[in-house]
């Protein structure tokens, strides 16, 4: 049962994902032919602002979801209307807190954006809408955890699919007619309102339990909580740091139009993160419920495979993406001016972009295992390297310098985890894990390397011709590879056992 949760939420990932970015792509490109560049790096810019803001939220997410385990496993309803009841209270303080803080930061706007052709005035409003779609966002989406504790995300995935589908178009169509970015953001305001509340009516159909508005925590069980946010915040404030002040430092010390050429990668970054990301959360749950129910040796078992798996999976997708992202953006993109970045930043981008997959399930096993006080210090520490190391580098190596920042510190993050998870939790060694990812990234460099070496020597002239050429090179290159290496290990047998399921339920699904 376990594993066919995982599996269908990871179909509606898959699905959602599929669909956000198909729409999100034509979206884009249709932002980017009606408005231009210096928007971009705005949107991206306080998209990373209004992130740091939401670090009033404390963790109380990871937090409320490790402490509904136990009882969903047991079905203590009461427990989990009181769990859910005092999870409501704190985001509603956490929307007006966003709100109110934000305000505060507008007098600093002129400071934070350099180079830029717009009046301060139309900035601040801009800012001030970005603000409110932050703070809604809280008013409702913390229904969805109880979900997602449950293994039942896909209880709603077919209300965010629609969404995924009618936003994008709306804010597209009310652009086209307006020509106005006020109007672009204003349309995402009202649907996100509006499917929020959708998706909040349906996951108290489900759970009947949420009705249940009288029952609270008591204050033992208020304070364990609290403990586990104090622990996590640290955690939160690093993950915030390292993907949301490179885009602050940029605007700041390089200009806010590069911060437009680096938010275009990051959008095909993100496509393919958001469909690997959403998979391998989606196990998340299980983790959770393998580690309260099963042996280490299990566990540990799970993570391996998904260490492995997201290795196939990343290794492929970032090889391509450094492949193919600049010639995509020149053709697709690029109106009237270059917006590729040099082949060495791209490199950097796509090394930095395969690290965040490969981390993932060392970071989601940490957090199932609950071991939050002692993750606090390592969060300290990387969040703090990368601030630093940064801002020395982007003196010296400019953009570069920010992304190599970033990699340090989380060089650093991924020793420090593991040494406490395999400590801590597993009671053994870490180093045979730890040379485990260090051989994923030494045959990632090297498929990603070949395919863009057979990639540029491709005799061919027309570019639409050796983008196909190239995209053929792409799916072969790293996946024979991977197949070379791994194809008699258990991890790879279980990766493609676990394809072949994915594809009879969905075979099944089709058949009713």
């Amino acid at each position: 049962m376990r594993s066919e949760n995982v599996i269908k939420n990871s179909i509606w990932t898959t699905i959602n994902t599929v669909i956000t970015i198909a729409i999100g792509f034509i979206s884009r490109t249709i932002f980017i032919y009606i408005l231009n560049s210096e928007y971009l790096g705005i949107d991206g810019l306080f998209s990373n602002i209004l992130s740091l803001l939401s670090l009033s939220e404390l963790g109380f997410g990871s937090a409320v979801t490790f402490n509904l385990y136990k009882p969903l496993r047991e079905k203590d309803e009461k427990k989990i209307a009181a769990i859910m009841n005092f999870y409501k209270w704190i985001y509603r303080m956490v929307a007006i807190f966003i709100f109110v803080v934000g305000m505060c930061l507008v007098p600093f706007l002129r400071y934070i954006i350099k180079d830029t052709t717009f009046d301060i005035k139309y900035i601040t409003g801009i800012y001030v809408l970005f603000l409110i779609k932050t703070a809604i966002t809280y008013l409702y989406s913390y229904n969805f955890t109880l979900a997602t504790a449950d293994q039942r995300g896909y209880i709603i995935g077919h209300i965010t699919m629609i969404n995924n589908i009618v936003t994008p178009i709306a804010k597209i169509v009310a652009l086209a007619i307006t020509r106005s970015f006020v109007a672009y953001i204003v349309a995402e305001i009202v649907l996100t309102l509006g499917f929020n509340l959708i998706k909040t009516l349906h996951v108290k159909k489900a759970y009947p339990v949420l009705e249940d508005t009288k029952s609270s925590l008591e204050k033992q069980e208020t304070r364990k909580i609290l403990k586990d946010v104090q622990n996590i915040f640290l955690g939160k404030v690093s993950t915030t740091v390292l993907t949301s002040t490179d885009n602050l430092i940029i605007s700041s010390f390089v200009n806010v139009i590069s911060v437009g050429f680096m938010s275009n990668y990051n959008t095909l970054v993100n496509y393919i993160s958001t469909f690997i990301s959403g998979a391998l959360y989606s196990a998340q749950a299980s983790i959770g419920n393998a580690i309260a129910s099963e042996g280490k040796e299990y566990v540990y078992n799970i993570l391996k495979k998904l260490t492995l798996i997201t290795l196939f999976v990343a290794s492929f997708a970032t090889t391509a993406l450094f492949c193919l992202s600049s010639d995509f953006i020149s053709i697709v993109w690029s109106k009237n001016e270059d917006m590729t970045l040099p082949v060495v930043t791209v490199f950097i981008v796509m090394f930095n972009a395969f690290f965040q997959f490969i981390k993932s399930p060392l970071w989601i096993t940490l957090t199932s295992a609950g071991l939050f006080e002692k993750d606090k210090y390592i969060s300290f520490i990387g969040m703090v390297m990368n601030i630093v190391v940064s801002l020395i580098l982007v003196q010296y190596l400019g953009l570069v310098g920010v992304i190599l920042g970033t990699i340090i510190s989380q060089s650093v993050q991924m020793i420090l985890k593991a040494k406490l998870l395999f400590n801590e939790y597993f009671f053994m060694g870490s180093g045979k894990y730890l040379l485990l990812i260090l051989e994923c990234f030494t045959l990632f460099v090297a498929e990603e390397l070949l395919t863009y070496f057979i990639c540029i020597n491709i005799p061919v002239s027309n570019i639409y011709l050796l983008f196909v050429c190239k995209m053929f090179m792409c799916v072969i290159v790293p996946n024979l590879m991977n197949y070379a290496i791994f194809h008699k290990t258990e991890e790879y047998e279980y990766f493609l056992k676990l394809i072949l399921k994915i594809t009879k339920i969905v075979h099944r699904k089709r058949r009713f």
